[in-house]
C-alpha cells in the first residue's frame, strides 16, 4: 500500500515540478509561443495537483492510523507481537527518508514558484504526519497480530490478511504469502516477525485455520 501510494506521487511530482520549473522560471514555450507564467489556467492546474496530493496521502493516512489503532488493541488477538527490531530500524530509515524527500519537494517548489503553493503545502504537511506517525509507532506500536478472522501487520506497510477463502499459507525466508482460492495472493516480509516468535506465529496459523482446506507450508 506505502509502495504503490510512493509509485504514483513519484507519478504526479515529476511532471508538477517540470510545470513549476516553466512557470517559476518564466521558461520560453516555443510550439505555443508563450512563456511560463502566461501559461493558462496555472491556479486550476496547481489546484488540480494539490487534490490529487491529497487524496493520496489522506488514504494512506487513515489506512496506516487504523491499522495501528486495530492491532494495538492485543485483547483482541489470539497471537500479537512487536515487529523484529530488524524491521523496525528499516522503518526508520525510510520513513526518515521518504519525510526528507517530501519536505525537499516542498521547499524546492516553494523557493521556485512565486505563488500557488498548495501541493508543497500539503507534501510539507504530511511529511510531518509522517514523522508524528515514525515515532508514535516505534514507541511498541508496530505490531503483527492474528485473530480468529485474519492475520494483521501494521508498520509503515498494512498488510489484512483474512483466513476466509484461505487456500495456502507459506512461511518463507523472505515473505509470508497467504493464497486464496480465486487466486488471489497476499503476503507480508518474514523480517516483520522477530524469528524466536516464527515457531509460535505458525502454531497459531494452524490453530485459527481450518486444516483441512489450509495448507501450512514451511520454507523458512
Amino acid at each position: 500500500m506505502n509502495s504503490f501510494t510512493n509509485s504514483l506521487l513519484i507519478f504526479f511530482t515529476i511532471p508538477l515540478m517540470c510545470f513549476v520549473v516553466y512557470v517559476g522560471y518564466d521558461v520560453p514555450i516555443d510550439f505555443m509561443h508563450t512563456t511560463g507564467k502566461e501559461i493558462p489556467y496555472q491556479e486550476y492546474i496547481f489546484l488540480g495537483f494539490g487534490l490529487v496530493y491529497f487524496m493520496l496521502l489522506v488514504w494512506r493516512s487513515i489506512r496506516r492510523w487504523m491499522g495501528l489503532l486495530i492491532v494495538n488493541k492485543t485483547e483482541r488477538f489470539k497471537w500479537n507481537m512487536l515487529v523484529s527490531k530488524s524491521r523496525s530500524q528499516r522503518i526508520l530509515v525510510y520513513s526518515l527518508l521518504e519525510s526528507g524527500i517530501m519536505s525537499t519537494v516542498a521547499f524546492a517548489m516553494y523557493v521556485v514558484s512565486d505563488t500557488n503553493h498548495l501541493p508543497g503545502i500539503i507534501l510539507y504537511v504530511f511529511s510531518i504526519e509522517g514523522l508524528i506517525f515514525l515515532f508514535l509507532g516505534l514507541k511498541n506500536k508496530f505490531r503483527v497480530g492474528i485473530s480468529s478472522k485474519a492475520v494483521i501487520v501494521s508498520d509503515r506497510e498494512v498488510t489484512i490478511a483474512y483466513l476466509t477463502g484461505l487456500r495456502q499459507v507459506t512461511i518463507g525466508n523472505e515473505s509470508v504469502y497467504f493464497d486464496y482460492i480465486n487466486d488471489l495472493q497476499l503476503s507480508f516480509p518474514t523480517d516483520c516477525i522477530d524469528e524466536q516468535h516464527i515457531e509460535s506465529f505458525r502454531s497459531e496459523i494452524k490453530n485459527v485455520v481450518d486444516r483441512d482446506r489450509v495448507l501450512i507450508r514451511n520454507k523458512y
